[in-house]
């Protein structure tokens, strides 16, 4: 049935009107800066009546989908409700696959599980320059097991250090202002949306700027072993 043919719904939302927090129904292109207590996101993708999907994600599969999602999903200030017709496994990602349509999967595999997906290791995978290298080393060094270009729904973490203690398991993402910092199309995604994003799926991250390893390096290494054995007795 169609919400306009349902009175007891056009009833409600008519006594919501005039309220500092009216009902609202937005797509994706249209929700910005509201907020509600509660948000219902309805993903309308799914197989037709033949059984067929495409995987046809409009704006999400845009250059800036992944902003686009990020602005849907935290609407919400007390809760968010995700109902489907697509299951999350069904989503094909591969390196090459959009930014968004990555997250998309991510986040709805968080959202039907409530455990943030599995963070995608790349075998081979190197630093991405000399600074993350030599931090890389020193955690080496101190017997840490160190993975370079970790994938968590549609974003690389720089580095990411493995729970000695528990298999598959990561203790700390370390994030540099090198290629994955400077690849933010502007400040608010480099140093706000990234990180929460980050956070939300349950990482604990650590910045460390490269004119501050350059002009202390003792004094950055103090405070980046500090914090892993810190939580390395806290996990």
């Amino acid at each position: 049935m169609r919400l306009k043919q349902d009175s007891f719904s056009n009833a409600w939302m008519e006594t919501r009107e005039n309220t500092p927090e009216p009902f609202f129904i937005k797509n994706l292109e249209n929700v910005q800066g509201d907020e509600r207590d509660v948000i219902f996101i309805s993903v309308t993708y799914g197989p037709d009546s033949q059984g067929n999907y495409f995987q046809r994600f409009s704006g999400i599969n845009s250059q800036t989908g992944q902003r686009r999602l990020n602005v849907l999903i935290t609407r919400a200030k007390k809760r968010t409700v995700v109902f489907s017709s697509l299951d999350p496994d069904m989503i094909r990602s591969e390196p090459t696959t959009p930014w968004g349509v990555r997250a998309l999967k991510g986040y709805m595999q968080f959202a039907k599980n409530g455990i943030s997906a599995r963070p995608e290791v790349s075998p081979g995978a190197e630093p991405s320059n000399e600074h993350e290298a030599a931090v890389g080393a020193v955690l080496k060094a101190q017997g840490y097991d160190v993975v370079p270009q970790v994938g968590v729904s549609g974003y690389y973490i720089d580095l990411a250090v493995r729970h000695p203690n528990k298999p598959g398991a990561f203790l700390l993402g370390i994030e540099f202002d090198g290629k994955s910092y400077h690849s933010g199309r502007s400040a608010r995604d480099r140093d706000r949306l990234r990180q929460m994003t980050l956070e939300n799926q349950g990482w604990k991250i650590h910045r460390i700027w490269s004119t501050d390893w350059f002009k202390n390096r003792n004094a950055e290494i103090e405070r980046l072993l500090h914090r892993v054995r810190t939580l390395e007795t806290q996990q």
